[in-house]
């Protein structure tokens, strides 16, 4: 019996302790955790960024071949052109010109495009996770984005990255 209770304490204890962490994490995250449910669907700063792929990063992490990837290369007008001709040619369709999602080609894609503009001033925005995202695309998530990792060249990827720092991280 003694046993029973030290373990349904304990319990309650973890459990206390799992709420307060989320409770901290999500004052962390710039309140992206503090949409309002709306429709079954959920409003505000997560209508920002593909829920889908911000749970899949939060719980499962990345893949080994992505986890702690680091950009080796430095900021230059040259790098930072390529990135946006890259953005141009293969991402503006969706994303749109100024990052949002809204471009002519995201209309009715579902999961949406993610407001880049958005993105890219958060923590979430780190060397590794946008190097997963752009070179496995939709594929973890189910969406639409194709993986660029057999399209560009790994140069080509953080010119993209550094293109997106650049233009929407400011």
């Amino acid at each position: 019996m003694r046993g029973r209770v030290a373990s349904s304490i304990a319990s309650v204890i973890t459990l206390a302790a799992l709420l307060g962490a989320c409770s901290t994490e999500a004052g962390r995250h710039g309140g992206m955790m503090r949409g309002r449910m709306m429709g079954g669907r959920m409003m505000g700063h997560m209508d920002k960024v593909s829920i889908k792929r911000h749970r899949l990063y939060m719980h499962a992490g990345l893949p080994a071949e992505y986890a702690g990837k680091k950009n080796p290369y430095k900021p230059s007008p040259e790098l930072i052109k390529r990135g946006e001709e890259i953005y141009v040619q293969q991402c503006k369709a969706c994303h749109g010109e100024d990052g949002r999602g809204d471009g002519p080609a995201a209309k009715g894609l579902d999961p949406k495009p993610s407001d880049l503009s958005f993105i890219m001033k958060r923590r979430i925005a780190t060397d590794e996770y946008l190097f997963w995202t752009i070179a496995e695309g939709g594929k973890p998530i189910g969406s639409a984005m194709p993986a660029y990792k057999g399209i560009l060249s790994e140069k080509d990827i953080w010119a993209v990255i550094l293109y997106l720092r650049e233009r929407f991280g400011r």
